[in-house]
């Protein structure tokens, strides 16, 4: 079956047929629309994509970019929960709308251009951007569509997809002191990254509203990941403080938090209370249950992945491009009340 042979058979060009196929409704009736899908649904047609691309000058595939540092060779990023979790929703939504997903990792601005030197890529959806300033030169090189989550790169057209991070520690905060708690420890090597540096101000702003001292001793400035939660989970259970509760940045660190103190002799949440942030579906299968922050993962991805797709067949924004997801508390079993 070829396009011609749905042309013919539903009484129109070839060229109606490729509107239809295409996306391009607006040239197209509704009841031709329903009649060609119809046809092409009965006959199994399956478009030629590297021809349409040859043809359109586009490949429906969009590049999902993820940081990748020097010394991570023998990481592999797609144990992170939080990427995995991200990958996974991008791609079912991109899929939804007929596009493929490339998914690289990359250490340096140059790995950008070589990727779009060897594919013909409609979009890239960055993961984590570790060199901002470069991206800000590379898209006012190539113009190609670009959605960033978790960073900010402030020019017309980049699409921004951010949490409220300082609200999400202000209410993992605000709850452990709502529950009796005035001896809270922060988890994260914050200086210097602005998504975790936000997250630490709604530490603060929380203890300051509280009238709650800050101290600096209370901070553990370990990598928001499982090995760095075991670290910091020893050194709170194993040291002279009164610490009875602990918020953190990603519930993976959280996890860690809960396994290192309960090695030191704690138990969970008797001895120390903990909050993550993510709200992944993990927090479900912890023991106890994970408290932990949402920052509605789900929604984040489909809302970067529907304005970069009108962005690609439009060539604009129906809407603001910086775009910032609320947040809320998720509770479960891991904070213990004191009063």
């Amino acid at each position: 079956m070829t396009l011609k042979d749905i042309a013919e058979k539903a009484g129109v060009s070839m060229m109606t047929v490729s509107n239809v196929i295409n996306g391009k409704h607006n040239r197209v009736s509704a009841k031709t629309i329903e009649k060609v899908n119809a046809i092409i649904k009965e006959c199994g047609y399956v478009p030629n994509l590297s021809a349409r691309s040859l043809t359109n000058k586009t490949s429906n595939i969009i590049g999902v970019l993820i940081t990748e540092y020097a010394d991570d060779d023998l990481e592999n990023y797609l144990e992170n929960p939080y990427i995995s979790t991200m990958l996974g929703t991008i791609e079912r939504q991109l899929r939804k709308n007929g596009y493929y997903t490339m998914v690289r990792a990359i250490s340096q601005q140059s790995d950008i251009m070589v990727l779009l030197k060897n594919w013909n890529v409609d979009g890239i959806i960055f993961l984590h951007p570790d060199f901002q300033n470069h991206l800000e030169d590379f898209y006012t090189q190539t113009g190609c569509p670009v959605a960033v989550f978790d960073g900010s790169i402030p020019l017309p057209g980049v699409i921004n997809i951010t949490s409220n991070d300082q609200k999400g520690l202000y209410l993992a905060t605000k709850y452990m002191i709502n529950h009796g708690h005035t001896h809270i420890a922060f988890v994260a090597d914050y200086e210097g990254v602005d998504i975790l540096t936000n997250r630490f101000l709604g530490y603060r702003q929380a203890l300051e509203e509280s009238g709650l001292p800050f101290r600096p001793e209370y901070v553990f400035p370990y990598t928001p990941s499982y090995e760095g939660g075991i670290e910091a989970g020893k050194r709170i259970a194993g040291g002279q403080n009164e610490i009875t509760a602990v918020v953190t940045t990603a519930d993976i660190c959280a996890i860690g938090v809960m396994e290192g103190a309960r090695l030191s002799g704690y138990r969970i949440p008797i001895d120390l209370s903990v909050i993550g942030f993510d709200n992944l579906k993990l927090c479900q299968y912890t023991v106890p249950k994970l408290t932990s922050i949402s920052q509605n993962i789900p929604e984040k991805a489909k809302t970067a992945v529907d304005l970069l797709l009108e962005q690609i067949r439009t060539g604009t924004l129906s809407r603001p491009g910086a775009v910032q997801m609320d947040v809320e508390i998720v509770e479960r079993q891991s904070v213990v009340s004191l009063f």
